[in-house]
């Protein structure tokens, strides 16, 4: 069914593209929420209309009187001169967070999509090639390279906080025990298309949502001078040398996040590849890094030939009461995104890139600390002998969107991509 919502009924909850994003978690049986210019509406598989009505209701009223979202964009190298991002919202126009959750309206499969051959090849070719590129970046900035597991105990995402914050984009891993009889139950019961799950067990392992979390939990309870690039290698691509101060990783693997059924696309994925660039050391060290980073990616990103805009951004908090979290980051400005969106007659807005400062919070959950001496501007004072916790910062490539960003930008012919690409092929 289709539940219409006038905009007027919902106008207490102030940032509605905030509660858009949050009204999926009213119910898993909303597939889908759009606007006009009048009313929300949601479509919902269930029955009970007014039970969704109500807690729409207590939804709003929860985020009633929290500011709207301050989002900033701070470089933009798009040709046709478009309004910059998602600060289009305040004035009406879509935001990108609404194009996301409102691409399911459209006629299905999108021509990025199509399942040719050339299209399959040309993802595997784009995809080893921006690695080779990002790791050799990223070895010019002296990171360590790391291999790490796809899976990650409870543990870790535990002292990472990411189960406490995100729920809802977890999987874990499910085990069937090592016993006769189990074994026997589950022939039996896949003669007779039984289901399975029953049998299963939490083995205590979770698919990783992220790579940077194996780094923490590496360094974890370890002082400053720990085996690591520190941000001095050699090469080109405007590397610069941060001090022995700096600890740099780099990882590239597979990630997986149970994102909303609405809301996969090309550029929404449950799972995805990602490369990331984690930096640990004292707090200007860490905001340095960053910062260096961004402008290399910049620079990289009008290489390829690439449109788009970088822009403050936050964290999707799910709980109405997390909303001054997410202030907080863009106050704080802790987070960037790099977004590809050409414009003219492409409606793609999506992030390729964040970079992310974590202040002392990560290092402080793992018990990574440095001496105080070294590291006198990391924060609080650790106790007597323990060091003080240092402070963090990740660069994160969202490896298949830079692909798909490439092939709507270039096509799947080789020939057709930009020099340097070509070059890591």
């Amino acid at each position: 069914m289709f539940i219409r919502v006038p905009l007027d009924k919902v106008a207490k909850a102030g940032d509605l593209i905030q509660l858009m994003e949050k009204i999926y978690y009213l119910s898993d049986r909303i597939t889908n929420v759009s606007r006009d210019e009048a009313a929300l509406t949601i479509e919902y598989g269930g029955s009970d209309e007014e039970e969704v009505v109500r807690r729409l209701d207590a939804l709003c009223a929860s985020m009633a009187g929290r500011r709207k979202l301050p989002y900033r964009k701070v470089k933009d190298n798009r040709r046709d001169g478009k309004a910059g991002g998602r600060a289009q919202a305040q004035t009406g126009a879509l935001s990108s967070r609404e194009r996301d959750s409102e691409r399911s309206e459209g006629s299905g499969v999108s021509e990025r999509s199509e399942h040719s051959e050339s299209a399959k090849e040309a993802h595997v070719l784009l995809e080893q090639a921006l690695v080779k590129l990002l790791r050799g970046r990223a070895h010019a900035y002296g990171a360590a390279l790391r291999r790490y597991p796809a899976m990650m105990p409870e543990s870790v995402l535990q002292k990472s906080g990411y189960i406490r914050n995100f729920p809802q984009n977890v999987y874990a891993v499910g085990e069937f025990r090592h016993q006769f009889d189990t074994m026997q139950e589950i022939r039996t019961r896949l003669e007779d298309n039984a289901p399975l799950h029953e049998l299963l067990q939490p083995s205590g392992m979770y698919l990783q949502p992220c790579v940077c979390y194996h780094v923490y939990e590496e360094r974890s309870a370890t002082r400053s001078g720990s085996p690591a690039g520190n941000g001095s290698g050699p090469g080109s691509a405007g590397a610069v040398s941060s001090g022995p101060k700096l600890a740099l990783y780099s990882a590239y693997g597979p990630c997986f996040r149970h994102e909303h059924a609405s809301r996969i696309d090309d550029s929404r994925l449950r799972e995805f590849g990602m490369f990331e660039i984690v930096y640990i050391g004292g707090a200007q060290e860490v905001r340095d890094m960053r910062q260096k980073l961004l402008e290399d990616t910049w620079r990289l990103f009008g290489q390829l030939g690439l449109e788009g805009y970088v822009e403050t951004a936050s964290d999707p908090f799910f709980l109405p009461e997390d909303t001054d979290r997410r202030l907080f980051q863009l106050a704080a400005e802790s987070k960037f995104e790099l977004r590809f969106a050409p414009g003219g007659e492409s409606a793609s807005d999506y992030a390729v890139t964040s970079f992310n400062v974590c202040g002392d919070v990560l290092c402080k959950a793992f018990g990574i600390t440095g001496e105080p001496a070294e590291y006198g501007d990391s924060g609080e004072a650790g106790e007597a002998g323990k060091g003080v916790p240092l402070h963090s910062g990740c660069t994160a490539f969202g490896v298949d969107r830079w692909v798909q960003a490439l092939a709507e930008t270039h096509g799947y012919e080789a020939g057709s991509w930009p020099q340097l690409i070509r070059e890591h092929l």
